[in-house]
């Protein structure tokens, strides 16, 4: 039916330029990921800041996640439900803007560390608006290929960083020493400034403006972002979309403790906190902010380090792409458990190889641990990269989305603090064993998501409500949703002889 083609993931510009303009704000979240491992090895860095050790190193790492947990789980909910998922953005970005500046212009450790923790508060922010938007802008069809592009534009700043840093590695002069590695923090301000022109001008997420009242802007909203416009056409949708934010408008959740009290919100919630702390438990975290060190470590030199970071990075952007045109083929859980046992095997191969040959004995077993390190990229990029994301999104009600999020993001915020923290300490220490550590954790992983992770492909986000089962706060005798619409007369029945006649 009409209906159904328009509702399902009919493909427009509107909706991908929109998705397009939002990945802007994941892009400057990437960016800061992947340019941090280039300053670390810059001579002009390590001057300014006084040679800093492996301790100090990590705390300028976790310290950004610390922000950014206090930001996930204390702002993201209540700044994306009282401004809408775009206006959030904007809020988010302007605080990893100002959290930028103070990083570049850094004169000591201090300097660098209130930056990076301002700059982490205002992730925390724009981390949870860039998926909740594009969860709830995409038709269900289609949406973890939408909700996709947060993870494409991680990897694409990543992948940026990377090249950026290898690209002013060659400035050798006294002035360059000093200026690349400040230069290199600032270019994260391009698509941060892209973010803050584009997103104003975006349509709002229909679900956050029906939730507020403003059914009108919903309509116009949802017929933009499906590529007509004719209201009728996705009267369907919008209906469902009500529907559901009626059922649960009465019992809207003020206070964070119903999400450990409602053993329907529990469920929904460990998945979530526990899908975004393991996607940094996988050792991601680790490789990507300490790549150069880690591919020296594996037997190359510092130039040819960033070389390799860089194509990295491509790899990552290139798999990632690849990820989006499947995620809705063979749902979540197998791309999250596929994903998880590749990255086990290639911290296996890395860990066995540099604990055989230490000190980069081998060439070959070098060239074997480079080859395994990109080709964890490739089962991070199909899984836990982009889905971690696109799952915690997607499987919370209307009514706490956004806290919802919030909270379980923080996941993501601990797990990076904590590999952040020990990962250099863990080389200098246990050396190659380090990745073992983190092999298990994929291989834990791989087990909990296939034994207790329910599949969310081809569902909308109303449907979703069912299939975690009803929530306790609602009575035994209340209506269901498509029951209050039709008591409500939302469902009319001249749309169903529109469907009829088509």
């Amino acid at each position: 039916m009409a209906v159904e083609q328009y509702s399902s993931g009919r493909i427009n510009l509107w909706l991908i330029f929109s998705c397009a303009i939002f990945s802007m704000g994941s892009i400057g979240w990437g960016y800061d990921i992947g340019i941090l491992s280039t300053i670390y090895v810059q001579p002009g860095f390590k001057k300014t800041l006084h040679n800093p050790t492996s301790s100090q190193t990590g705390a300028i790492t976790s310290v950004f996640y610390a922000g950014q947990f206090f930001g996930f789980a204390f702002l993201a909910g209540l700044v994306n439900n009282k401004l809408g998922r775009r206006y959030a953005g904007c809020v988010g970005v302007l605080g990893m803007c100002l959290g930028a500046a103070l990083q570049t212009g850094a004169q000591n450790l201090a300097m660098m560390i209130v930056g990076r923790i301002i700059a982490g508060v205002g992730c925390g922010i724009v981390s949870t608006a860039v998926p909740l938007y594009l969860s709830e802008i995409s038709p269900a069809k289609h949406r973890g290929f939408y909700g996709a592009f947060n993870q494409a534009g991680i990897v694409f700043g990543i992948s940026m960083a990377f090249w950026v840093g290898y690209g002013y590695s060659f400035w050798k002069t006294p002035k360059g020493v000093n200026l690349e590695w400040r230069l290199s923090s600032a270019m994260q301000f391009i698509p941060a400034v892209l973010f803050l022109i584009g997103a104003p001008f975006l349509p709002e997420s229909p679900r956050w403006l029906i939730e507020h009242d403003r059914a009108d802007a919903a309509a116009r909203s949802l017929t933009r972002l499906r590529g007509t416009n004719d209201v009728a056409h996705v009267q369907a949708e919008l209906d469902e979309i009500h529907a559901n934010i009626l059922w649960h408008k009465e019992n809207s959740i003020t206070s964070a403790k119903v999400f450990w009290t409602d053993k329907t919100l529990r469920s929904r919630l460990w998945r979530a906190w526990s899908v975004s702390f393991l996607q940094q438990l996988s050792g991601a975290s680790g490789i990507r902010y300490y790549l150069p060190t880690n591919f020296i470590a594996a037997g190359t030199s510092t130039s040819l380090s960033l070389l390799a970071s860089g194509i990295d990075g491509t790899v990552q952007v290139a798999c990632t792409i690849a990820a989006m045109f499947f995620i809705d083929r063979i749902g979540r859980r197998h791309a999250l458990g596929i994903g998880a046992i590749i990255m086990a095997f290639c911290l296996m191969i890395n860990g066995a190889l540099q604990t055989a040959y230490p000190n980069q004995a081998n060439a070959s077993a070098n060239y074997c641990n480079i080859f395994f390190i990109y080709f964890f990229t490739v089962g991070y990029s199909m899984g836990f990269g982009p889905c971690a994301w696109i799952y915690a999104s997607e499987i919370f009600p209307a009514n706490c989305r956004s806290k919802g999020l919030g909270i379980a993001a923080s996941g993501a915020s601990l797990g990076s603090i904590i590999v952040g923290q020990v990962w250099p300490v863990m080389v200098s220490h246990i050396g190659a064993r380090t990745f073992f550590v983190f092999m298990s954790f994929n291989i834990f992983s791989a087990v909990l998501v296939y034994a207790t992770f329910p599949e969310t492909k081809g569902k909308t986000l109303e449907e979703l409500d069912s299939h975690f089962g009803k929530l306790n706060v609602h009575s035994e005798t209340e209506a269901t949703p498509k029951q209050m619409l039709a008591e409500s007369g939302e469902v009319a029945q001249e749309h169903v002889e529109r469907d009829e006649k088509v």
